[in-house]
């Protein structure tokens, strides 16, 4: 699948079947955090693969949208290590960025996902940061579910039109 076709194509699904998706794939998928950008090059980013479902069970509890963590098949926990954090001003652009590349990589393997904000939500963040015990330099970002989607997929709703202006 060609870049533009990746961009265009992507959507965030949130049916998923309980066909299995190989950890060599999900390995190969999250590799791709590696070569987003980084500013500074501080690359403070950390991922976890999250694969038992009472983990995802209690994910849904604490996301106030996350009713599919459960019936996904992987799920990451986007973190970010605030020891190597040089530029927290930046670390959002960063971790962005990077789950960018995982989005489009699982979606050129016709994996689907849904990304669920998470920083600044103190309370939700500790809470996964407890449940997990998580080191106290790692901060929980996002979540990511991902799986094979059932049924019928979304359409993609672009919600205005737009063209280029010359300033």
């Amino acid at each position: 699948m060609d870049t533009s076709t990746a961009i265009k194509s992507r959507r965030s699904v949130r049916n998923y079947n309980w066909e299995s998706l190989d950890t060599n794939l999900i390995s190969e998928i999250v590799e791709y955090w590696l070569y987003a950008p980084s500013a500074h090059n501080q690359q403070a980013r950390k991922y976890y693969i999250i694969s038992k479902k009472e983990d995802r069970i209690f994910l849904s509890e604490v996301m106030e949208y996350g009713k599919m963590l459960p019936n996904a098949w992987w799920c990451i926990l986007a973190c970010f290590d605030k020891d190597s954090v040089r530029s927290m001003e930046f670390i959002q652009q960063d971790m962005w960025a990077s789950i960018q590349n995982i989005l489009l990589a699982a979606h050129e393997k016709w994996i689907w996902t849904v990304r669920l904000w998470l920083y600044p939500h103190k309370g939700p963040m500790k809470n996964i940061s407890e449940y997990f015990n998580l080191p106290e330099n790692i901060s929980p970002f996002a979540i990511i579910s991902m799986g094979i989607q059932e049924g019928e997929l979304p359409t993609k709703n672009i919600k205005h039109e737009w063209k280029i202006e010359i300033i």
